[in-house]
C-alpha cells in the first residue's frame, strides 16, 4: 500500500510539468463536458449561460473559479483538474494558486495530507530526494493486470451493514454551502397482484398486500381480488460532513415512500385509493470515530431495530414483509451505539441501543393514533433496550463476487403499562337544549362532562357489588370498582424477544435464515399479531368483579381469589376477605422464522458477464410465524400462518428489473385447550366455519432503481 501511495504521489507530481504539454492535445468535447458538469454543480454563474462558447478553452480551470497566471500555467492546470474531480474546491485550489512559486507544492501536498489522501510516510518518502529526481528514484509499478468480469453471487438483503463509513466515501449528487454532501437514492415499482382469498372483513378485506387470513369473515366467498399498485415509490438521501482536520465522521441518512395512509379530503376521498400519502421510513445521524485501533460509532433516531432486522427475506412484496408470516423486523426511534474488534477480514461487532417502548395497541382510536401513535410503552416511564452482535467473515477467500458470510444473535426487553382512570364519563340519556340566544351558550349538568366521541369512555365498571373486599373501605363492607380504586389503577407487562440469524452466501447459492422466540411481539409483526389478554388465574371465572377500560382503550379484568355470586343479591359478587385485584396482563407467546435459498442463476449457467442474460436470480423460502395455542385461544384465535414464496428475477440493467412471484399462504387457528382436554377452533371463512385458510398470490411488475 505505501508503494502505491508512493507511485501515486510521485504522478502528481509529474503531473504538474506534464500537464501545460498534455492540455495541448486534450478532448475538447470531454473537458466541455466536465466543465459544463462542474459549474452547474458549483452554481458558478456561468451555468445559467444560455449560449455557452462553441470551442471551450482546454484549460480546465476556465469556469472553476480559478484564476489562471502565465507564469504557472502547468500549476493553475492542475488544480483545475482537481477541482473537476472533486479533489479541491475552489477557494482551496485559488489559495494554493495564489502562494509564492516555491510554497505552492507544499501547499498542494499539506491540502491533500488534510483530506486524508496522502500520509506523513507518503510525504518523507517522495521529499528524499528534492525537485525532479525524486521522481526519477521512483521504481515505476508494475501494471496490475485486470481481472476477468465475473456475474456477482446474491448477496443478502443487509439494511444494518457493519461496514465502517470513510471520510469522503460518498460521491456526492449535491455539495451544500455547509461542506455537506448529499446523495439521493430510490426506486419506482409498479406491480399486477392476483389473490384466491383475503383476510376478511371491513378492515383487512380489502388491502393489496397480504396479511395472515381467518382475521375476519370473508363473506360468501373467500373474496378473491386483483390490485394494480402504483405507490411503492422510495426516495432517500445519504449525508456527509467531515470536518477539516478531524478524525470523526459524520454521516446520515433519510428515507421516505407512499406506503402510508390514504387521503380523505375533499378533493382526495373519491380517488382515495390511488392517492396514497409520504410517510417517513428512516431518519438518523451517525458519529463515526476510532478508539487507538478500535472504529466506534453512535448512531441517533429513527432506523432499523438491532432486534431481528439483520436478515430479511428478498421478497418482491415489500408493503408488508412478510408480516405474521415469519419475518420479524421493525423500524424505530432510537439511540444506540457499538465498537467493531477485527482481526484481517474477521470482524466482531457488538451493539446497544435504548428504543421507544411500543406495543402496537390494537385498541387505540383514530384520535388516539393520529395524535400521539401509541401509549403504553412511554407510559412504562423507561426506555427499551436492544442489543445484538454480528460476526462477519469470508467464507472463502478466493471466491470471486461474494460477500462475507455473517451469523447474528439479538435481543430486545422492554414493558408496557396500562392506565385506567378512576370515574367514565357519563353522558345524560335523553341529552337536548334550546339555543334562545347567540352565541348559544350550553350547560352540562353536573356531574356529566362531554366526551371525545373519538376517544374510548375509559374508567371503572359501576354496575357490580363488590361484598367482603379486604380493599374496600366503605363501613357497610360493599363498593364498586370506584370506591375500591378512587384514584384509578395500572396494569402492566414485559416484552422480551430474541432471535438467532444467518447469512452463508456462496457462489452457487445464498442460505439466508433466521429464528426468533418472544412474547408480546405484535408491534414486531410477529406472534400472529397478538400482544396481551387477561389471565385471571388469580381469581377465576367465578370471582369477576367487572372491568375497567384503559387510556389506551384496553379491558382490563378485575376481580378476587375465591370469589362468587351472591346467591340472593343481583349483580353483587361476594369476596372472603381477599383484595380486589387486576388481572394479569398475560403476554401471547409464539415464535417462527424464515430459510430462503437465492440462486446467482446467469452465474451458475456461466452467463456472458456484460451479456443480456447476465441478470437472472432465483428466490425460493419458507417461512412461518406461531402463537402459543394456550395464550391464543384468549386472543385473536390464530395459531399459525405458513408462507411458501418463489420469485424470478431478472435484471435488465443497473436501472430496471422484472420480478414475477408467486406465494401460497396458510393460516390455521388455535385450538381450543381446557382441563378436560383440546377441542377445534373454527373461524367464518368462505361462509362456512373453518380451521384453516388459504390464499394463491401472484405478484408481477418492474422496479426502476436510482
Amino acid at each position: 500500500m505505501l508503494k502505491l501511495k508512493v507511485w501515486l504521489l510521485s504522478l502528481l507530481v509529474v503531473a504538474i510539468m506534464a500537464v501545460p504539454v498534455m492540455a495541448g492535445n486534450n478532448d475538447s468535447g470531454k473537458t466541455s463536458a466536465n466543465a459544463a458538469t462542474t459549474t452547474s454543480a458549483e452554481g458558478s454563474p456561468t451555468a445559467g449561460d444560455p449560449s455557452p462558447a462553441p470551442s471551450p478553452s482546454p484549460n480546465p480551470s476556465v469556469g472553476l473559479g480559478i484564476t489562471p497566471s502565465a507564469s504557472d500555467a502547468n500549476v493553475t492546470a492542475l488544480l483545475g483538474v482537481l477541482v473537476m474531480k472533486g479533489v479541491l474546491a475552489p477557494t482551496e485550489a485559488n489559495a494554493i494558486r495564489e502562494a509564492s512559486p516555491t510554497a505552492q507544492f507544499q501547499a498542494l501536498v499539506e491540502t491533500l495530507s488534510q483530506k486524508g489522501l496522502v500520509s506523513a510516510t507518503d510525504l518523507s518518502a517522495i521529499t528524499a530526494v528534492p525537485g525532479p529526481m525524486a521522481i526519477a528514484t521512483q521504481p515505476a509499478a508494475p501494471a496490475k493486470p485486470a481481472e476477468p468480469a465475473v456475474i456477482p453471487a446474491v448477496a443478502p438483503l443487509r439494511v444494518l451493514p457493519i461496514d465502517i463509513p470513510k471520510q469522503g466515501g460518498i460521491i456526492p449528487d449535491v455539495k451544500l454551502g455547509s461542506g455537506a454532501n448529499l446523495k439521493f437514492y430510490g426506486f419506482y415499482k409498479a406491480t399486477a397482484v392476483s389473490d384466491t382469498a383475503s383476510s376478511g372483513g371491513p378492515t383487512f378485506g380489502s388491502q393489496d398486500w397480504p396479511l395472515p387470513l381467518l382475521l375476519a369473515d370473508t363473506g360468501p366467498t373467500s373474496d378473491p381480488q386483483v390490485h394494480i399498485k402504483a405507490r411503492g415509490f422510495r426516495i432517500g438521501a445519504q449525508t456527509e460532513w467531515v470536518p477539516k482536520g478531524s478524525a470523526f465522521t459524520l454521516t446520515g441518512k433519510i428515507e421516505g415512500d407512499f406506503e402510508g395512509d390514504y387521503t380523505d379530503v375533499n378533493n382526495r376521498n373519491i380517488s382515495g385509493d390511488a392517492r396514497s400519502q409520504f410517510s417517513l421510513r428512516i431518519a438518523y445521524m451517525r458519529l463515526d470515530h476510532k478508539i487507538g485501533d478500535l472504529p466506534w460509532f453512535a448512531e441517533f433516531g429513527e432506523d432499523w431495530s438491532l432486534l431481528g432486522s439483520s436478515t430479511l427475506p428478498s421478497l418482491f412484496e415489500t408493503t408488508g414483509l412478510g408480516v405474521g408470516m415469519g419475518s420479524l423486523y421493525e423500524r424505530m426511534p432510537m439511540f444506540k451505539t457499538g465498537v467493531q474488534f477485527h482481526a484481517g477480514e474477521f470482524k466482531v461487532q457488538p451493539e446497544f441501543a435504548i428504543v421507544m417502548p411500543i406495543q402496537g395497541s390494537a385498541a387505540l382510536s383514530v384520535d388516539q393514533r393520529l395524535r400521539f401513535g401509541d401509549r403504553a410503552g412511554a407510559e412504562s416511564n423507561q426506555p427499551g433496550v436492544e442489543a445484538r452482535v454480528v460476526f462477519q467473515f469470508p467464507l472463502n477467500k478466493n471466491w470471486k463476487g461474494v460477500a462475507p458470510a455473517q451469523i447474528i444473535f439479538s435481543g430486545h426487553h422492554a414493558r408496557m403499562n396500562e392506565i385506567i382512570p378512576h370515574a367514565k364519563q357519563v353522558i345524560p340519556t335523553p341529552f337536548t337544549f334550546t339555543c334562545e340566544t347567540t352565541p348559544c351558550t350550553v350547560t352540562v349538568p353536573v356531574p356529566t362532562i362531554f366526551t371525545n366521541v373519538n376517544s374510548q369512555n375509559v374508567g371503572f365498571s359501576t354496575t357490580t357489588t363488590i361484598l367482603g373486599a379486604s380493599n374496600c373501605a366503605e363501613a357497610s363492607g360493599a363498593c364498586n370498582l370506584e370506591q375500591i380504586f378512587p384514584t384509578g389503577a395500572q396494569a402492566g407487562n414485559p416484552q422480551n424477544i430474541w432471535t438467532a440469524e444467518v447469512q452463508l452466501p456462496t457462489p452457487w447459492v445464498t442460505f439466508a435464515a433466521k429464528y426468533y422466540r418472544g412474547n408480546d411481539m405484535r408491534f414486531f409483526f410477529a406472534g400472529q399479531l397478538n400482544d396481551v389478554y387477561n389471565n385471571i388465574n388469580a381469581f377465576g371465572e367465578s370471582g369477576i368483579a367487572g372491568t375497567g377500560i384503559s387510556e389506551s382503550g384496553r379491558a382490563i379484568t378485575f376481580g378476587c381469589a375465591g370469589g362468587a355470586p351472591d346467591e340472593v343479591l343481583p349483580s353483587t359478587l361476594d369476596c372472603p376477605g381477599t383484595p380486589v385485584q387486576a388481572a394479569i396482563m398475560q403476554p401471547v407467546a409464539g415464535s417462527g422464522g424464515f430459510a430462503e435459498l437465492s440462486f446467482p442463476l446467469s452465474r451458475i449457467f456461466h452467463a456472458n458477464p456484460n451479456g443480456a442474460n447476465s441478470g437472472w436470480i432465483l428466490h425460493v423460502g419458507y417461512g412461518t410465524d406461531r402463537a402459543k395455542y394456550s395464550d391464543s385461544q384468549h386472543a385473536n384465535h390464530l395459531g399459525r400462518t405458513d408462507l411458501d414464496s418463489a420469485s424470478l428475477t431478472y435484471r435488465l440493467n443497473k436501472w430496471a428489473t422484472f420480478v414475477y412471484e408467486g406465494s401460497y399462504i396458510t393460516t390455521f387457528t388455535a385450538n381450543d385447550q381446557s382441563a378436560s382436554g383440546f377441542s377445534v377452533h373454527t373461524l367464518p371463512f368462505e361462509g362456512r366455519q373453518t380451521r384453516q385458510a388459504h390464499n394463491w398470490r401472484n405478484e408481477f411488475g418492474p422496479v426502476f432503481t436510482f
